[in-house]
């Protein structure tokens, strides 16, 4: 049960506690509650079926202003311009006014920095995405 330190095995613990209303011992840590039907479906302690939830498509990822500066190594000057300008646009604001945005205008924002570097200038970077 325990070492020459003082600390206890957990693997070999058995919870001996009873359920004083029902009189019946509790599962062990980490087992399943829920027996199965012979066709495989879940079965609840009192025999029902337990309800099955909608899959829901994984939640898209929202940077804050800091993010995207950490992401593409901008200056806090140079993002605060093209957010002016309207090359990128906020997805959403938090309660608190802080800006977001999505993994497209982080994608946008890369162009943008890419065509700056090949030298042309805001309006032509505008027409070609479309802003």
């Amino acid at each position: 049960m325990s070492d020459a330190q003082g600390s206890v095995d957990t693997q070999t613990m058995q919870d001996t506690r009873i359920d004083v209303e029902s009189g019946a011992a509790p599962q062990p840590f980490g087992t399943q509650a829920q027996a199965q039907t012979q066709s495989g479906t879940p079965v609840t302690a009192d025999g029902a079926r337990p309800a099955v939830m909608p899959v829901r498509p994984p939640l898209a990822r929202l940077y804050m202003t800091s993010d995207l500066r950490a992401a593409t190594g901008l200056a806090r000057t140079h993002m605060d311009f093209y957010l002016r300008e309207g090359l990128i646009q906020p997805t959403a604001r938090t309660e608190s006014g802080f800006l977001l945005f999505d993994d497209t205008e982080l994608t946008v924002l890369r162009a943008v920095i890419a065509l700056r570097q090949e030298g042309l200038g805001i309006r032509e970077i505008r027409a070609r995405i479309g802003r």
